[in-house]
């Protein structure tokens, strides 16, 4: 089974290495990894680079029979908005797709951290203080990234006990792998952790 490793982990310093890493804990259990940073892109003219890469990953998740994305928050309050859009590929393309994020606090704690002057109005609804609503279902990032990963029968994992792990962490990437390894086994464990 061939999974595809969707993640901002692609802009970290060491991303090979993590890749590496991901791939091997992959093989440990008898998947093949494809990480985005696997194609070559030497010698691509650099007007054609951002449409190498798209056709790239776009032919990887296609190959692949499954997808494993880590929707971690990056550079904001939510996920990286290429794994994001990945992860709706996937879902279009009807591929099972396992979902973490190394951050246990939902979307509305993370947007509301360190705002002053939110308005709470009697029916509820929380307002920013840029006049929009703030989503407030307690979910790891925006309903319908949820809700498309619940609807495939899926997994969304997040670290118990309340403590944030590091971007690169890959104690639940493993848990989505074994998952999908007892899956192809005959043993399906994607309805829950």
């Amino acid at each position: 089974m061939r999974v595809y490793l969707a993640g901002p982990e692609v802009f970290l310093a060491d991303a090979v290495a993590v890749g590496a890493a991901k791939k091997d804990v992959c093989r440990r259990h008898g998947l093949e990894g494809l990480y985005p940073l696997d194609q070559s892109m030497e010698g691509v003219a650099p007007d054609r680079l951002t449409r190498a890469i798209f056709a790239a990953n776009v032919d990887a998740i296609r190959r692949a029979d499954a997808v494993i994305a880590n929707l971690s928050p990056f550079r904001g309050i939510g996920a990286d908005a290429g794994t994001v859009w990945e992860v709706g590929f996937a879902f279009g393309l009807g591929k099972p797709t396992l979902c973490y994020s190394n951050d246990p606090r939902p979307l509305f704690d993370r947007t509301v951290e360190g705002v002053d002057d939110l308005q709470t109005l009697a029916d509820g609804r929380v307002f920013h203080p840029d006049g929009m609503s703030i989503e407030n279902f307690g979910l790891a990032d925006n309903l319908m990234i949820e809700e498309a990963i619940a609807d495939s029968g899926s997994l969304f994992l997040k670290p118990e006990g309340g403590e944030a792990r590091d971007l690169a962490d890959l104690a639940l990437f493993e848990t989505c792998v074994r998952a999908l390894a007892e899956r192809r086994e005959g043993r399906p464990r994607l309805a829950s952790a």
